[in-house]
């Protein structure tokens, strides 16, 4: 990899504060079906009132807003302090702090956390062996480690593979679209470049996005006892969850299609990884 890793800690700076004013407008995981999806894992992962988190890259607070209705104690570390500081720390029931780190050297001793999240955060990083190792260092002995909303190798690799004047549905288009028109709009709005784009997210436009099999191996090679990727919305199913006309529901197809994997791999956008110390 020929793009620095002091190159991609400034890229993912420049580009999130400029985007930190619009983020929550602007980021479909903001979205009240991701919001319902993301609160029901939290709250599974919590093993009580008063257990403490941290959430790695926490931004202007996503993971953070969730985890409070749950937690006792949330940290939160990003390097971008535009982000950090729209983040609500105020809790009657929740001590919560956010200051600036980078994920591969926390301030923070080893086995602290209960849990530690990484919400739409691997893409960010430069390379993600340094990354899981100091994550499975501050987690306790038995913690969880929960990321989400990473791209997927196979669906990059599908899109890429289409042709350029394909005949396509309704809902490919919009992917397509979506990711032609983001550089666009990006640098219209707020002058960002797309190599700034492409450099913060560098394991994306580069590599090409996640393996979920090499995760795994990976995850297990730095120690984990178990870790496990799931793959996450399928092309189409926020048409589903918003349709009444359907004869499905979102939940059901998911089923389906999960039964289907191997074969359906490159249907789903993104990755969620679970994974035990």
């Amino acid at each position: 990899m020929d793009v620095l890793r002091e190159d991609v800690l400034q890229a993912n700076i420049e580009l999130h504060s400029q985007l930190a004013d619009v983020y929550k407008e602007s980021e479909p995981h903001y979205r009240p079906e991701n919001r319902a999806r993301v609160e029901k894992i939290i709250q599974s992962i919590c093993p009580g009132p008063d257990a403490n988190l941290l959430d790695v890259g926490c931004g202007m607070g996503f993971i953070i807003d969730i985890a409070r209705n749950f937690f006792g104690t949330i940290r939160g570390v990003d390097i971008t302090k535009a982000m950090l500081d729209k983040v609500d720390c105020n809790s009657d029931t929740c001590n919560i702090q956010v200051q600036i780190a980078e994920v591969e050297n926390m301030p923070f001793e080893a086995r602290s956390f209960d849990v530690v999240t990484a919400y739409a955060v691997m893409h960010h990083l430069h390379s993600l062996k340094p990354a899981f190792e100091e994550i499975y260092r501050v987690l306790k002995f038995g913690g969880c480690f929960y990321t989400d909303t990473d791209p997927n190798y196979y669906f990059w690799k599908a899109f890429r593979d289409l042709s350029e004047n394909g005949n396509y549905s309704a809902s490919v288009k919009r992917e397509i679209d979506a990711v032609q028109t983001k550089d666009k709009e990006l640098f219209e709005m707020f002058g960002i470049l797309p190599d700034v784009l492409n450099t913060a997210e560098i394991l994306k436009h580069d590599a090409g996005g996640f393996n979920a099999d090499e995760l795994e191996i990976l995850l297990r090679e730095v120690g984990f006892s178990k870790a496990k990727v799931y793959y996450e919305w399928y092309v189409g199913e926020a048409r589903v969850i918003h349709s009444d006309d359907t004869r499905g529901s979102a939940d059901e197809i998911r089923m389906i299609m999960n039964e289907l994997l191997p074969l359906t791999k490159h249907l789903f956008k993104y990755l969620r990884i679970m994974a035990i110390k």
